[in-house]
């Protein structure tokens, strides 16, 4: 083994991007402000499941991060701190914010091998770009901007199959809808959205409903429920259970 090419090490990562803090009435001085909310209220939400600061490193990436847990923390309590607490945090926090600090956050957790710098910066490897590859995937922009929810949350093939769908802990995997992310070069990867969109308190009843398309491992024709595909307008429809929200209520700021 040679000391100076570091062995990749398995980690737990939280991708967190929030959405339209580039927007028109958004200028660089709230960007701290936004960062600090969102740091502090996930940071919140990990402490009331037991996950300390001290286990994990957070990456920062503008108004967003990659938060990087030590070897051994399990990725039970990191999902349930973004499908219990965080929400009920983001909605105290947005309902005494004014409009240019309220949060809508997007969140990946993936499970994967980093490769550590020699210099202890940032780490590298294949697991990390599909990390933020999903992040930025323009579907679940999408599916964070007809939630009507303030946050969405994608839990990627290793997390769901490892634990969520399983029920570990307080997991729910009811609460989760497949869906079908592009990331960076078109490849298209399967996630689990939450929140799962049926009975949202804000929901009026319209889902987006189409002939489902195949689901990437289903071999039937058939399709599968929660399928996500191209809309005519760039975003995507889902499939299947997920209903999306028309949360349109006078004026209504268009940002992902």
């Amino acid at each position: 083994m040679t000391a100076s090419r570091p062995l990749p090490v398995h980690h737990v990562m939280l991708g967190v991007d929030v959405r339209g803090s580039s927007a028109r009435f958004r200028d660089d001085s709230l960007l701290p402000a936004l960062r600090t909310a969102q740091t502090g209220l996930v940071a919140a939400a990990l402490r009331q499941q037991g996950v300390d600061q001290d286990a994990y490193v957070l990456r920062s990436r503008g108004d967003g991060g990659r938060y990087e847990f030590l070897p051994g923390v399990s990725p039970v309590p990191v999902v349930e701190a973004l499908t219990g607490p965080l929400p009920s945090l983001l909605r105290r926090h947005n309902k005494q914010s004014s409009e240019a600090l309220e949060l809508g956050l997007r969140l990946v957790t993936h499970g994967g091998y980093l490769v550590p710098a020699p210099d202890g910066g940032d780490a590298d490897g294949a697991d990390v770009n599909l990390l933020h590859g999903m992040l930025d995937a323009e579907e679940l922009r999408s599916a964070l901007a007809d939630s009507g929810a303030p946050y969405v949350l994608a839990v990627s093939e290793e997390i769901w199959n490892g634990v969520v769908r399983h029920g570990h802990g307080d997991l729910d995997p009811a609460a989760f809808e497949p869906a079908c992310l592009t990331v960076k070069g078109g490849a298209t990867v399967t996630a689990w959205l939450s929140p799962e969109f049926r009975g949202h308190p804000q929901d009026d009843g319209a889902s987006a409903r189409t002939t489902a398309a195949p689901h990437p491992r289903d071999t039937t024709g058939t399709g599968s429920p929660g399928q996500a595909e191209q809309a005519g307008r760039g975003g995507i429809t889902f499939q299947g259970r997920v209903k999306a929200k028309n949360v349109v209520s006078g004026d209504q700021w268009n940002i992902r």
